[in-house]
C-alpha cells in the first residue's frame, strides 16, 4: 500500500472516533438553540435571560429578561378570620413569557409589605402562578391615634388619644364647633385637617408631633365672617377642601403648605355641610342644602364643572353624600323628598332616585346628619339612616333598589342620626340618637347582632373605626365623653371621660394605617427586580362622609 494510500486510510481510522465525539455534542447545541439559552446570575442579583422562541430554526434567539410583574393593585381584602380582622388584598398581571415548552417563565410571585413609604419591605407571603394574595390582618403599623373635636373648654381644643393606650393630649386650636365632618385625615395618617366654623380657620396638625403645622385664615366675603365647616380631603394627600358654608365658596388647600388657594363658588349651604372627593381623586362634589342642588368640582382645575339639580323644582335638601369606590357614582340623600339621588359622575346627571324612609330631623333646624351614608368597602351595598322613619334602609348599588329595611332594636322610636362601617366591610353601627345606642348591623345577613348602651350624646354624631375594624369610637357631646366599643364582643370596652376628650365632644376621627406592598417574581432560584411600591391606606374613608 503506498505512503499515500496509508495516510488516507489512517486519516479515515482517526476520523471515525472523532465524529462519534461530536454528533452528540451537535445534538446538544440544537437542543440547547430549540430549548433556551439561559444566562442565570446568582440569587442576589434579579436578572436572567431566557430564549422566548419554543421552535428550532435560523430565526435569531430573542432574549427575555426576568422583568418585575405588572399591573399591581391593592383593595379591600373583607373579614375572614373574624369581625375585628381587616384584610388587604394584593393582585396583578400574570407575566405572559413562556419557556420553550410552553410553560410559564415565572415560577411564583413574593409579595412585600412594609409600614412607611421608605421603610423596609419583608415578605408576608408567596404563590406558584396565581395573581392574587390576601394580607391577612397586617400589623406593624403606627397605632392609630383619635381625633377629638369639641366646643365646650373655655381654651378651644382638639385632643388626640392613643388608641392603645387610651392616654389622650391636648392641642390648642379653634372653635371646631358642633360639625361631626369638620376634621379630616390624610391617607397615611401624618396630618389631620380641622374646620373651625366660629374661628373662622383651618388648622393643619402633624400627627408625629401633635402640633400645629399650619394656621389657615378663611376670609370674610362682602362683610360676611366665614364658617369653615365641612372638609375632605385628596385621596393623595395633597389637598383638602373645605366648604364655608357662611359664604357660599369653597377653598382648596395645599396641605403640606397651608396655603390657600381661589375661592370656588358653589351653592347655599346647610349647616353642617356635605363635600366627599371622588376615590380616584378627580372630582369633589358639595351638597348645597339651600341652593337644592350638588355642585361638582374638577380637581385638575379648582372650577365648578356641574350643578346638578337635587329634586323637582325647589323641594330637594342635598343634605348627605357618599362615593362608590370605583368613583362611578355619588350618593346624595334628599331630606326634602325622602329619596336618595344616584349622580352618575360621568354625566353629573341623576341616573336613579331611590325612595327611602324620612331623614327629616327637627333638632337640625338648617341641615341634616352629614353622616347617614355608609358605602359598604367593595361597593355592592349603600345604607341610608333615616331619622323619623326609625330604620336603616339596605340599597343594591346595581339595580339602586331597596333590598330591605332594618329594624333598629328601638324599632318604632329609634332616630338614626350617623353610620359607621368597619374598615373590612363586616359591620355597621349605627347610632341612635333616641336611645343612647348604638345598633350593629351584620352585613352580609342585615341581622341585628347587638345594641350597647352609650352615654348621651349629641346631634349630629361623630363615630369612626379603628383601620384594623378593632373598635368604634362614639362621640358622646352631651356626657362629655367618648364610648369604645369592641368590635369582636360588640360591648363598651371603655369610657373616655371629660380629662382625656374635652367638653362636648361632637367629632371623632381615628387615623388611617397605611401599608405599602411590592411584589417580585420569581423563576427558581432567580428573581425579578421589584415593582414600584403601591399603597392600601386601611382606614381612609375615600368616598366616605368624613
Amino acid at each position: 500500500m503506498s505512503h499515500s494510500a496509508q495516510a488516507r486510510r489512517g486519516l479515515g481510522t482517526r476520523r471515525a472516533p472523532r465524529s462519534r465525539v461530536r454528533r452528540p455534542a451537535r445534538v446538544l447545541t440544537v437542543a440547547l438553540v430549540t430549548a433556551a439559552c439561559v444566562e442565570f446570575t446568582p440569587l442576589s442579583t434579579s436578572l436572567a435571560s431566557f430564549s422566548s422562541s419554543p421552535t428550532a430554526g435560523p430565526s435569531a434567539l430573542v432574549a427575555a429578561k426576568l422583568a418585575a410583574p405588572a399591573g399591581l393593585a391593592t383593595a379591600n381584602g373583607g373579614c375572614a378570620g373574624g369581625n375585628e380582622k381587616t384584610n388587604v388584598s394584593v393582585t396583578w398581571t400574570g407575566s405572559a413569557e413562556r419557556s420553550a415548552g410552553g410553560s410559564a417563565l415565572v415560577g411564583g410571585y413574593t409579595v412585600l409589605r412594609a409600614t412607611t413609604s421608605g421603610g423596609s419591605y419583608s415578605s408576608v407571603g408567596t404563590t406558584g402562578v396565581a395573581t392574587s394574595f390576601t394580607d391577612v390582618n397586617p400589623s406593624g403599623a403606627e397605632t392609630p391615634q383619635i381625633y377629638v373635636g369639641n366646643n365646650g373648654e373655655l381654651v378651644k381644643t382638639v385632643h388626640t388619644i392613643n388608641s392603645s393606650t387610651n392616654v389622650g393630649t391636648s392641642i390648642t386650636t379653634g372653635i371646631i364647633g358642633t360639625e361631626p365632618n369638620g376634621m379630616a385625615a390624610t391617607p397615611e395618617g401624618t396630618k389631620i385637617v380641622v374646620a373651625e366654623g366660629a374661628s373662622h380657620q383651618v388648622q393643619i396638625i402633624t400627627v408625629a408631633s401633635r402640633t400645629v403645622a399650619s394656621t389657615v385664615a378663611i376670609p370674610e366675603v362682602a362683610g360676611v365672617k366665614s364658617r369653615p365647616d365641612a372638609v375632605a380631603v385628596t385621596p393623595n394627600g395633597l389637598t383638602a377642601y373645605v366648604v364655608d358654608g357662611a359664604t357660599k365658596l369653597v377653598y382648596p388647600i395645599t396641605i403640606a403648605t397651608g396655603t390657600r388657594g381661589a375661592a370656588i363658588t358653589v351653592g347655599s349651604q346647610g349647616d353642617p355641610g356635605a363635600i366627599v372627593v371622588t376615590p380616584n381623586g378627580e372630582k369633589v362634589y358639595v351638597a348645597n342644602y339651600s341652593s337644592h342642588t350638588v355642585s361638582a368640582i374638577s380637581t385638575s382645575s379648582n372650577t365648578v364643572t356641574a350643578t346638578v339639580t337635587i329634586g323637582a323644582g325647589e323641594t330637594g335638601k342635598p343634605i348627605a353624600l357618599a362615593a362608590t369606590p370605583n368613583s362611578a357614582h355619588i350618593y346624595v340623600a334628599d331630606q326634602g323628598n325622602s329619596k336618595v339621588a344616584d349622580i352618575a359622575t360621568a354625566s353629573n346627571t341623576v341616573a336613579a332616585t331611590i325612595t327611602v324612609g324620612s331623614m327629616a330631623d327637627a333638632n337640625i333646624a338648617a341641615g341634616g346628619d352629614p353622616n347617614i351614608l355608609a358605602v359598604t368597602p367593595d361597593g355592592s351595598k349603600l345604607y341610608v339612616a333615616s331619622y323619623t322613619g326609625h330604620g336603616v334602609q339596605d340599597v343594591a348599588t346595581a339595580t339602586d333598589t331597596v333590598t330591605s329595611t332594618i329594624t333598629l332594636f328601638e324599632s318604632a322610636t329609634a332616630n338614626p342620626n350617623a353610620l359607621a362601617l368597619t374598615p373590612n366591610g363586616c359591620q355597621l353601627y349605627v347610632h341612635d340618637h333616641a336611645h343612647n345606642l348604638v345598633d350593629v348591623v351584620t352585613v352580609s345577613s342585615d341581622a341585628l347582632a347587638a345594641h350597647p348602651a352609650v352615654a348621651a350624646t349629641g346631634d349630629p354624631t361623630g363615630m369612626s373605626c379603628t383601620p384594623d375594624s378593632a373598635r368604634v369610637y362614639v362621640a358622646n357631646a352631651a356626657a362629655n365623653s367618648v364610648s369604645v366599643i369592641a368590635t369582636a364582643t360588640n360591648t363598651v370596652s371603655s369610657t373616655l371621660a371629660e380629662a382625656t376628650v374635652g367638653k362636648a365632644p361632637f367629632a371623632v376621627l381615628a387615623t388611617p394605617s397605611p401599608y405599602f406592598y411590592k411584589l417580585q417574581a420569581t423563576h427558581g432560584g432567580w428573581l425579578s427586580p421589584q415593582t414600584a411600591s403601591v399603597t392600601y391606606p386601611l382606614g381612609f374613608r375615600q368616598g366616605g362622609w368624613q
